[in-house]
């Protein structure tokens, strides 16, 4: 078996999985798998938060090691799922390196989801946590209409290549606009749940639960930095909502001292 192929196999199938959203244990694990499959070649497989490292020792070439940069992440745990059925078939020895090639190559270029289907879970769940969060119906109403146009807004951002980071201070600021208008109209009772409704499909939930996983699992490094990037995008949505609300209520003393 071709020691070049098997480890770029296994940078794709880590490839892969860390954009998808897996935690770090799980990535390594996998591909270390994968390069086992080399022989006694003490395979190792070290991943960050978007770096990712393989290594065997091969006895025609000696140490190989070869680092990929992972793109930036996502959740798709379907594409985690086959990536690890997909290793499975291959160290049982049940597909040739060659198949498991085609197999990720197909896995890496599907669609996370239908681009309607990903606004649609936007405003429904926007609308559901505004109700879970005991908010009158118009309430509920003015999140899911809100969670639509944030979907749009942030497929807009993301065609557009804007940094994460920007994407989720804007995205912030976008939802307290349309919450604080949806309560002036009358429709909604209360500009707060709507708002905290809306952003909550913007907080990076996965991001540090894996950041809590990659902890207890001893990786501390990976395990910290998606701490601090957890709190930077839960920074910048408060930031965009604060602006925007701060601008409000400054409009609101303008008015009333008018």
């Amino acid at each position: 078996m071709d020691d070049n192929m098997l480890l770029n196999l296994a940078l794709d199938a880590g490839e892969i999985m860390l954009a998808a959203g897996a935690e770090t244990h799980r990535v390594e694990d996998t591909m270390e798998r994968i390069l086992s499959m080399g022989g006694e070649n003490l395979p190792e497989a070290i991943t960050f938060s978007n770096v990712l490292m393989v290594s065997i020792h091969s006895p025609l070439s000696g140490c190989l090691t070869m680092t990929r940069k992972a793109p930036t992440r996502s959740t798709d745990f379907a594409k985690i799922c086959r990536v690890n059925e997909l290793s499975r078939q291959f160290t049982s020895g049940e597909i040739s390196i060659e198949e498991a090639y085609q197999q990720l190559y197909t896995i890496y270029n599907e669609p996370l989801f239908s681009g309607f289907l990903n606004i649609l879970s936007y405003g429904l769940a926007s609308g559901t946590f505004t109700l879970m969060l005991k908010g009158t119906w118009g309430d509920g109403i003015s999140a899911f209409i809100t969670g639509i146009l944030l979907g749009l807004f942030m497929s807009f951002m993301a065609h557009k290549k804007i940094p994460y980071f920007l994407r989720s201070l804007f995205g912030g600021g976008f939802t307290a606009v349309f919450a604080v208008l949806f309560y002036l109209s009358g429709l909604g009772a209360q500009y707060s749940l709507i708002i905290v409704g809306s952003i909550m499909t913007l907080l990076p939930g996965v991001t540090l639960t894996n950041a809590i996983r990659d902890v207890m699992e001893s990786n501390f490094l990976s395990g910290t930095s998606k701490i601090m990037e957890a709190l930077l995008i839960a920074t910048s949505i408060a930031g965009g909502v604060g602006v925007v609300l701060a601008c409000y209520h400054n409009v609101l003393s303008l008015l009333g001292g008018v």
